[in-house]
């Protein structure tokens, strides 16, 4: 901020002599030439900070962003993943609290999720509760049918299994 100002303040000191400079030259070629050699101080006071500038310096400092960028960028996926997880898992659990109490069934059922693609995939369906074979064949076709699960990734364990896990 302080080399902005300095530069600033350069500027505006090199426009007031010049401006001054040429209020008192006299006229015809002197005032021409007085006209030139003020615009070329005037340019170069514009452009002196461009003429120090340190380029390997500022190349490393945009490497620097960008490789900051991609990290953050990195992290902003894996945390939007993270949520978008979070959020399916919870509307996965009410829906299926919602169809279990539909079909009359006191059980509980996790999903598995897989983040082999950009989105999570159920891979396995977990249902804890004691039910009848009809039972079981409902919410079977209820998990194939709502979720894409094959019979095989459909899991039953009675109460006790998961009161002594």
């Amino acid at each position: 901020m302080e080399l902005l100002r300095e530069w600033l303040l350069g500027v505006i000191a090199v426009s007031f002599l010049t401006a001054a400079a040429q209020a008192v030259m006299p006229g015809g070629a002197v005032k021409q030439v007085g006209r030139l050699a003020c615009g070329l101080m005037l340019f170069l006071a514009l452009v002196r900070p461009l003429l120090g500038m340190d380029y390997g310096s500022l190349s490393q400092a945009v490497r620097d962003c960008q490789e900051e960028l991609s990290a953050r960028q990195e992290t902003l996926e894996e945390t939007g993943k993270e949520l978008t997880g979070d959020i399916i898992a919870g509307e996965t659990d009410a829906y299926i609290q919602h169809m279990t109490e539909e079909l009359g069934l006191d059980c509980q059922i996790t999903v598995e999720w897989s983040w082999e693609r950009e989105t999570p995939t159920p891979v396995r369906a977990i249902v804890t509760g004691t039910l009848s074979g009809g039972d079981r064949a409902a919410l079977n076709e209820a998990l194939v049918r709502d979720f894409g699960l094959e019979r095989e990734q459909i899991v039953y364990r009675e109460q006790e299994d998961q009161e002594g896990a």
